[in-house]
């Protein structure tokens, strides 16, 4: 039994070596597949107008900072499209009084509840074909708007996928959290560096309004959220241009999970979303790290009743960490990570149990969940 456990087990470390050295080689691939950005003097007189469209569910706690960052842009000539999802709490009279700061915005009530039909309501309504997306709960660099429309001047892209960061929070968990949503973001910003995109975060991206029109039979209008996700497989089905942006100006930064339930929970709806995925990469991707994670909770398990178990939990695990923690060592000074050990090995030791408990929930998880 033991030969058998330690082959199958090896074979499956080594294909996630190679999984995660393949996202370092798309990582570093990014500069060369994007091009130079910079822009001619002449060419910002016929830059892209972009119509933004925000979607808000009892967010009056973080209205006011959005508001702010979206105020203090370098860009200004943008539209703005809120999109009040049946908000409960004072988020209407925010959004109303909100209208005045600036030269074009309209608001607009979600016909239906949940995410995915507020955006399209959102979608819908932009004058403009340039569509930029985030969450009511983010907050903006500065040159965010301007970045992504001389960005999407050069790419002509159907979408672009930009990168989010949690920001604040010194405790041990929410530092735990800023690694391992560093790692999800970066590994979908590198598997687009390999031309072979698997994930983006409608918190931050961007994309033409005609090819969303063109995808709106494999967005999947029953599944509550799946409004980033399940637009980039169908772009990518349809052979379009979907195109990772690195630069530090184009962030947005959000705040960790306060608690552990409120982060399991997150989780489990993203998760949730992916037993629909018909994306062979997304696929095999998706399998390949819950596998390898579930192959150490099994040794776990099975060393508590064979002792020579241990040494083949002990290889796999330090063979997935050092691993993890180059390709860590890759991003770090992009998200501005400070990147410690003790911190990776923490967070090599919760990710195990992280993934086998949201893989559980997914399953039991309320289908009306934001």
């Amino acid at each position: 039994m033991l030969s058998t456990t330690a082959f199958l087990s090896f074979a499956l470390t080594i294909f996630y070596l190679l999984l995660v050295f393949t996202l370092i080689r798309g990582w570093h691939r990014v500069p060369d597949l994007v091009g130079k950005t910079e822009l001619k003097k002449e060419e910002k007189a016929i830059l892209p107008k972009p119509s933004l469209v925000i979607c808000c569910k009892n967010e009056e706690q973080n209205l006011p900072t959005l508001i702010e960052a979206l105020r203090n842009q370098t860009h200004q000539d943008f539209e703005l499209i809120w999109v009040n999802d049946h908000s409960t709490d004072n988020t209407l009279p925010i959004l109303q009084n909100s209208l005045s700061l600036f030269a074009k915005a309209q608001l607009i009530q979600s016909p239906k509840p949940g995410k995915k039909q507020a955006q399209r309501a959102g979608v819908l309504a932009a004058a403009n074909d340039f569509i930029i997306t985030t969450d009511a709960d983010c907050v903006p660099h500065p040159r965010w708007i301007e970045t992504l429309v001389e960005f999407q001047h050069k790419q002509q892209a159907d979408l672009i996928i930009a990168p989010v960061r949690f920001n604040g929070g010194n405790s041990f968990f929410a530092k735990l959290q800023q690694l391992e949503f560093a790692t999800l973001v970066g590994s979908g910003l590198a598997a687009a560096g390999n031309e072979r995109p698997i994930f983006c975060n409608a918190a931050n991206m961007a994309f033409n309004k005609e090819s969303w029109l063109k995808s709106q039979a494999d967005l999947r209008a029953e599944e509550i959220s799946g409004d980033d996700v399940f637009l980039l497989h169908a772009i990518k089905k349809r052979k379009g241009k979907i195109t990772p942006l690195l630069s530090p100006d184009a962030f947005v930064a959000t705040t960790p999970n306060s608690n552990l339930k409120a982060f399991v929970r997150q989780r489990t709806r993203w998760a949730s979303k992916a037993v629909k995925y018909t994306d062979c990469d997304s696929i095999v991707t998706g399998l390949a790290v819950g596998a390898m994670n579930a192959l150490l909770l099994v040794l776990f398990f099975m060393g508590i009743f064979y002792k020579e178990i241990w040494n083949l939990w002990g290889s796999v695990f330090l063979i997935k960490f050092f691993v993890d923690y180059i390709f860590l060592l890759k991003i770090k000074d992009f998200f501005r990570l400070k990147l410690s050990f003790g911190m990776t090995l923490s967070l090599s030791l919760f990710y195990p149990l992280y993934v086998g408990a949201v893989g559980i929930r997914s399953i039991f998880r309320n289908k009306n969940d934001w």
